[in-house]
């Protein structure tokens, strides 16, 4: 494992860097806002507006102390520790039941050359909390795959819930557990290869598939990186509204709103558009985080974004922990221009995949229901 290689900022790497982040490689960026739950050091309101006339802007309004919209006492100090999320860990059943691994149509080799053939599988994970040490044991609070098929010049992404329980293969300590915690038992018990091997192996014993590289951020590398492309525009289907986002000290919590309508984000914003929840279901947020993906690859391929690609590399080139070499970099930045917008499939295990379920620990599980997901493995595998 190791730190993004920090490229001299010459023609060439620039190129490359271009053609990485304006393909997939943006998902370099994404996995930052999938950390952990996004606060404010101060009570805030987050109040936007739109109108037909040109892109709304986002503003982060300061409310007085005394604001109903603060649900925490201005007088009381905050809590020594946040609050336990809802994907707090649970007693583990010793007498887990196998599962067979899937078993899929041959993924293509990996790639050797930008014309294909061959296919990447990237496994991006975002981890929880505001701490950069990748080495610390921290759960997966966001986990998506990415397959770049090079002979087709297809794209597939798949987000995964973070409440599926499934089975941690060679883990005899925590034979099975929400998908969300390998990560974490992977640096505690100090598996070879850390959090990012653990996750990988869960991955492909769950779904049958082949996990080629792996990439891990935090949320603040993210923030850093929206603001170093102007920001993002999304379009906002219907109005959004959280009235408990938690504080980032813990403190507390805030209301946010969105309105409906085609808004500007910068990268404090676009962080919270990815992390509300409480307003709809986590599905819903995962396929919010694939619209910022999106969004982002379209600011990069603007002709807007190429000076300020320097700077994005900066902000990334410290703060991303992966086994992407700079040859897999080079393939990546060779290809991503050439996908179409029409060429990317996106999949998100929802409720109609899987099915919630109480353990007897009392736990609120998501079991897959591997019948329902089998043919969404089998086309993002060849994909065509």
């Amino acid at each position: 494992m190791k730190l993004l290689n920090r490229f001299p900022l010459t023609d060439g790497p620039l190129k490359i860097l271009f053609g990485l982040f304006t393909g997939l490689g943006v998902v370099l960026l994404l996995y930052a806002f999938v950390s952990a739950q996004r606060g404010e050091n101060q009570a805030a309101t987050l109040a936007l507006t739109s109108t037909p006339e040109r892109v709304a802007t986002s503003t982060l309004v300061v409310a007085s102390p005394t604001t109903a919209f603060v649900n925490a006492s201005p007088t009381s100090p905050p809590p020594s520790t946040p609050e336990p999320s809802r994907t707090r860990f649970y007693i583990i059943p010793s007498d887990a039941t196998p599962i067979p691994t899937p078993l899929l149509p041959a993924a293509a080799p990996f790639p050797t050359s930008c014309d294909g053939p061959g296919r990447m599988n990237i496994l991006l994970i975002g981890l929880d909390g505001f701490s950069a040490d990748y080495q610390r044991a921290a759960r997966s609070d966001s986990i998506m795959i990415v397959g770049v098929n090079f002979a087709a010049k297809s794209a597939q992404m798949l987000s995964i819930p973070r409440d599926l329980w499934v089975q941690l293969p060679n883990m005899p300590q925590v034979p099975e557990a929400r998908i969300n915690t390998a990560y974490h038992y992977g640096e505690l018990y100090q598996v070879p290869g850390g959090g990012p091997a653990q996750l990988r192996a869960t991955i492909a014993n769950t779904f049958g598939l082949r996990i080629d590289r792996f990439v891990v951020v935090n949320f603040f590398s993210f923030e850093q990186g929206v603001d170093a492309i102007g920001g993002i525009d999304v379009e906002v289907a219907r109005p959004i509204h959280d009235g408990a986002y938690p504080l980032r000290d813990g403190s507390g919590t805030i209301v946010i709103d969105f309105p409906a309508g085609r808004i500007h984000l910068d990268g404090s914003n676009a962080l919270i558009y990815a992390r509300i929840r409480h307003d709809n279901s986590d599905f819903q947020r995962m396929r919010r985080q694939q619209q910022v993906l999106f969004a982002i690859r379209d600011r990069l391929l603007s002709p807007e974004a190429l000076p300020q690609l320097p700077a994005l590399a900066q902000v990334l080139s410290s703060a991303v922990l992966t086994d992407l070499t700079v040859e897999d970099t080079a393939l990546l930045g060779c290809l991503g221009p050439q996908i179409s917008r029409e060429s990317i499939q996106t999949w998100v295990i929802d409720n109609s995949l899987t099915q919630s379920t109480h353990l007897a620990s009392g736990a609120n599980v998501l079991l897959p229901k591997m019948e329902a997901i089998l043919p969404i493995l089998e086309n993002f595998n060849t994909g065509e």
